[in-house]
């Protein structure tokens, strides 16, 4: 199952977000094999909140962005090996998968990454040394080792090296003197035993018996074990024993974030000699990722609505699969690598054309589903009011309007717009982002921003402080004019505020103040207000 996420534009309106949750709706019962996530890559502003929360409805998730994530590579432990373990335990691990790295535990918590370097260097190191001396946690011999202990002795770990009593006894008595520092691995051979416990030897490992006889242990303090393994083989056990902390690389520094991106990950661990680093969600451990996760990049599967250009898109397009796009404004859409569903129509609200895709699959929206729709159709074409207003976006709020009970369309409508802020109640910026749109023409990057309020009242006392915002906003975003339409939804008029430029001086309408104009009847910043400003550009 893939999932694929359903966004609208970077400064979410209603439309946006209505339609793409009610299209999510749409594809979970046409396509039930993948799973469609709607979602919002802005934040909301107040009066768009107040208005979902007038029809009872949460608007979708925020997704940051579609930039390819460790989690998205991230691999979860299968096995999980005890820093006090033995070296031995590993071999079963290895002859499973072969990792490059197995996650290793303290007490429950991380503690690290056991790399086959490590592994490498150990075994490489144990056969560098003419006679190297060994931890053997006296626990892990008997985890590893099938036997019996006959003495425990008095240390919990013998720090000793190995020898295999493979001569006569005389030869033997050569070898091990008194207070050897060997653990001695032998027969069940009751003279060499003896000796053995007479030199005070720290450990004695008896193979191929079930039981030791006739040798007296009560006055030896060290380690005796027995054990029905041939000498060869617990030998090669004995050899692992050590604890796997042991052996660990004391590069065990690094580590990512569940939340960081592919390509900072792929290069921290290509600029580093490790093969694997831990990943966390916070401070909590949760995997882990090696080189492997690397040799290819995953890419989201997105579905964009109320928009098709990249730039008003979430952030990551450029690197995810767009797979559809439902939409009413002019076309500047990024190139796709296979043919995609592209649906643009010349319709007054993007839930106007995802409510005409219902009706072509002979489906009804349910309740909810059809108030959402409804609502993004009124708030997008100004209760029906707009020049972008078509007989099919009436047709649909009339239909969606029977399924939802509401009545009147007019009376829903100002009930929605009602919830609009006054400009007093709002910082400047917030409202000249809150709905921005960035375009291109002549070669002059513009920008411009549209908010609906009750009345137009408040302007005239707040137009200087709103002058002074879109000059620092222009400047923060290297624009080389910004413009916020301040629309009066219930009287049908609007206002224009413009930073300075010499292009505004070639717009039509009246300038009532330095920088202000009246726009009357305008309601419209994608039919009305943009093809006079591209005009403008062009004379």
């Amino acid at each position: 199952m893939k999932t694929i996420y359903i966004t609208g534009h970077r400064n979410p309106d209603i439309d946006s977000v209505c339609s793409a949750y009610a299209y999510s709706r749409l594809k979970s019962i046409l396509d039930p094999a993948n799973k469609y996530v709607p979602v919002r890559c802005g934040h909301l502003s107040e009066g768009v909140k107040r208005q979902l929360q007038a029809i009872g409805f949460q608007a979708p998730m925020y997704l940051e962005d579609v930039y390819p994530k460790v989690s998205d590579v991230m691999l979860k432990p299968e096995v999980v090996v005890d820093s006090e373990s033995p070296i031995y335990n590993l071999v079963n691990v290895y002859s499973m998968n072969q990792p490059s790295v197995v996650p290793v535990v303290h007490e429950g918590q991380y503690y690290g990454l056991l790399s086959v370097d490590d592994i490498t260097r150990w075994f490489l190191k144990d056969n560098s040394v003419a006679i190297p001396v060994y931890e053997l946690p006296v626990r892990n011999i008997a985890s590893i080792i099938p036997g019996k202990v006959i003495c425990r002795g008095k240390q919990q770990v013998l720090n000793a090296s190995l020898i295999v009593d493979a001569t006569g006894l005389s030869k033997f008595k050569t070898i091990v003197q008194p207070n050897t520092s060997s653990v001695v691995v032998m027969g069940n051979r009751k003279d060499h035993i003896e000796h053995a416990i007479k030199m005070g030897v720290p450990g004695i490992i008896i193979t191929n018996t079930n039981g030791v006889k006739d040798v007296d242990f009560s006055n030896y303090k060290g380690f005796v074990y027995q054990t029905n393994l041939g000498t060869a083989e617990a030998l090669r056990r004995l050899r692992m024993t050590a604890c796997v902390k042991n052996i660990m690389s004391s590069k065990q520094g690094a580590e990512v974030q569940l939340s960081d991106l592919f390509d900072d990950a792929r290069d921290m661990l290509a600029n580093s000699s490790l093969r694997g680093l831990p990943v966390f969600d916070g401070s909590q451990w949760v995997g882990f990722i090696t080189r492997r996760c690397f040799l290819s990049k995953p890419k989201y599967n997105v579905i964009l609505v109320d928009h098709n250009e990249a730039s008003q898109s979430i952030h990551g397009i450029e690197e995810a699969n767009i797979i559809e796009v439902i939409d009413h404004h002019r076309v500047d859409a990024p190139k796709t690598d296979m043919p995609i569903l592209f649906d643009v129509e010349p319709l007054g609200s993007t839930c106007t054309i995802v409510h005409q895709q219902y009706l072509r699959n002979g489906l009804i929206p349910d309740t909810l589903t059809a108030k959402v729709l409804l609502t993004g159709i009124i708030c997008d074409t100004m209760i029906l009011k707009s020049p972008t207003t078509t007989d099919i976006d009436i047709g649909s709020a009339n239909q969606l309007a029977s399924i939802c009970g509401v009545v009147d369309l007019d009376s829903f409508g100002r009930e929605l717009f009602s919830h609009s802020e006054s400009l007093s109640a709002l910082d400047p910026k917030t409202v000249i982002n809150s709905d921005l749109k960035s375009y291109t023409g002549n070669g002059v990057k513009i920008a411009v921003g549209q908010c609906a309020i009750p009345v137009l009242r408040d302007l005239d006392a707040l137009k200087d402080v709103y002058l002074e915002a879109l000059e620092e906003v222009r400047l923060s975003n290297g624009l080389n004019w910004l413009m916020l339409m301040v629309t009066d939804v219930l009287r049908g008029d609007s206002v224009l505020l413009s930073t300075p430029c010499k292009y505004e001086k070639k717009l039509s309408y009246q300038l009532i103040s330095d920088h202000v104009f009246s726009m009357p009847g305008v309601l419209s910043r994608k039919k009305q207000l943009l093809p006079e400003i591209l005009h403008a550009l062009r004379s």
